[in-house]
């Protein structure tokens, strides 16, 4: 029987490299102690060679890699499976954009799936457009592909079933809802989307996901500017930049990762009616139900992957589109021009399964996690907890009748470079990134996702120190002692 990670999660020494959850198409493995994240992060073999799953956009998963050895990494190229023709001729274009180096369609006999093939020396960039677009073949596909069998994407009830869930939580007609392989081939897109009918900067609103502000600093035939804060005074600056050259459009979260950060979406509303550029929202970190952003959102991008699923094991991700929104006809015709089915059929059965209950899931993760943020709020040992609340005057705006706040938070010790390590490795929760799992999730967020720019992250708010936490269902009191022993451990 697999472990069940409520009652017994991964976070000792020998947990190292164990999937999370105890699945075989497990999207994160246990990373138990602060040294083995610094470790994953500089390429050290000893945690690498240990990891039996990770995050699929960010590593390969052992059955990926199977598939690459037997088709595409031969006489000295390297290559990988993407979801489509499509998407592969995307990559090519990624690959000639950033190096101008040659890449290779590779097709599949029977598959839909095509790979890119490049010179070993420029896969790393080949890689990044894995990472980035997140257009990728899952673990499963792979797998069917081994075993000779063909890995489909039709119209089944799953599918249909996945979209109505999709469409219910965000308040929109079923038509206007289409599946992607992950949270981030839908931002990316969004983004496509919108550059086909209009030319001009897009704009970054408050300190996004890695991955989002990475596609507009490196696709081709992109340019930006940046909003790191989200704050009053960022407004400002976005209205400045507005009156003299407007955007086509402004990318946020509502609200953000790491910081928990709600901008003011009147606000923003207000400046692309008046502007008219598209407004962009990431939606993922509502959990599903908590906010009502329908009337704000030209597109909402959502990853699948974490509340709507809930298990931790298949990445998948939606782009809705707002019918009442003033450019609705524009997108509509451009995203359906170039959209095509990439959620495999295996991989939506297991989203379909995952979610039949996502609503009880959030409800006790909300409720949970309210109650663990003004635990850590009054600890002593606790300096800053990032997390909504009834006071955040922006986020009060948006919540729905019946919803909470959520169940992702981050908070930063006092005496950070002292205690942190000391109360992460002895916490007792998964240690791990991903997010939205039933079970609880605790990640040097700050160290996995820029350690190669630590100090940047730090001019924009994000410590480097910064723990960032997934709350889960367990019990309310079990989690609060496992909070409260590690605590102990770093004030001793």
């Amino acid at each position: 029987m697999p472990v069940d990670l409520i009652s017994e999660p991964r976070f000792r020494e020998a947990d190292l490299g164990l999937p999370m959850p105890d699945d075989l198409h497990a999207v994160s493995a246990c990373l138990p102690l602060w040294r083995h994240n610094i470790g994953y992060e500089e390429g050290d073999l000893q945690v690498h060679s240990k990891l039996q799953a990770a995050y699929p956009r960010f590593c390969f998963h052992p059955i990926v890699q199977q598939l690459c050895d037997r088709f595409f990494n031969v006489d000295g190229r390297k290559g990988l499976p993407f979801a489509s023709k499509q998407a592969a001729e995307r990559a090519v274009e990624y690959v000639r954009h950033a190096v101008s180096a040659a890449a290779t369609l590779q097709k599949l006999p029977g598959q839909s799936i095509c790979g890119v093939t490049v010179e070993a020396d420029h896969f790393p960039v080949l890689k990044q457009y894995w990472q980035h677009a997140g257009e990728n073949a899952s673990s499963r596909v792979a797998e069917l592909i081994l075993n000779d069998c063909p890995a489909t994407c039709s119209d089944t009830e799953q599918r249909r079933a996945v979209r109505q869930r999709v469409a219910g939580f965000q308040a929109t007609p079923l038509d206007d809802v289409f599946l992607f392989p992950s949270g981030m081939a839908s931002i990316a897109s969004a983004i496509r989307a919108v550059r086909q009918f209009r030319t001009g900067p897009i704009c970054q609103f408050g300190f996004p996901y890695v991955d989002t502000l990475k596609i507009l600093q490196r696709f081709p035939n992109t340019s930006h500017h940046f909003f790191p804060l989200g704050s009053a005074a960022d407004l400002q600056k976005l209205t400045e930049l507005c009156q003299s050259t407007p955007p086509i459009a402004v990318v946020c979260e509502v609200p953000t990762n790491p910081l928990l950060v709600t901008p003011d979406m009147a606000a923003l509303r207000s400046l692309a009616d008046q502007y008219g550029f598209v407004l962009i929202v990431d939606d993922t970190l509502t959990a599903c139900g908590n906010l009502n952003l329908t009337p704000f959102a030209d597109l909402r991008v959502t990853s699948l992957t974490k509340y709507f699923s809930g298990y931790g094991n298949v990445l998948a991700g939606a782009l809705t589109l707002n019918p009442g929104g003033s450019h609705y006809a524009d997108l509509r015709a451009a995203v359906t021009e170039e959209f095509e089915e990439t959620l495999s059929d295996i991989d939506v059965q297991v989203l379909a399964e995952n979610s039949a209950d996502m609503q009880q899931r959030v409800r006790t993760i909300n409720d949970n996690a309210v109650r663990l943020a003004s635990f850590l709020r009054d600890h002593p040992q606790v300096q800053s907890v990032f997390y909504p609340s009834a006071d955040c005057r922006e986020y009060e705006a948006l919540r729905a009748a019946a919803g909470g706040y959520g169940g992702l938070m981050s908070i930063v010790l006092r005496d950070a470079e002292r205690t942190t390590p000391i109360m992460f490795d002895s916490l007792e929760v998964c240690k791990g990134p991903n997010l939205g799992t039933n079970f609880t999730l605790c990640c040097p967020y700050t160290i996995l996702a820029h350690y190669t720019e630590l100090d940047f992250a730090e001019t924009c708010g994000v410590s480097r120190w910064l723990l960032r936490i997934s709350v889960g269902t367990e019990p309310y009191d079990v989690l609060e002692r496992r909070f409260r022993t590690a605590l102990d451990q770093a004030a001793d």
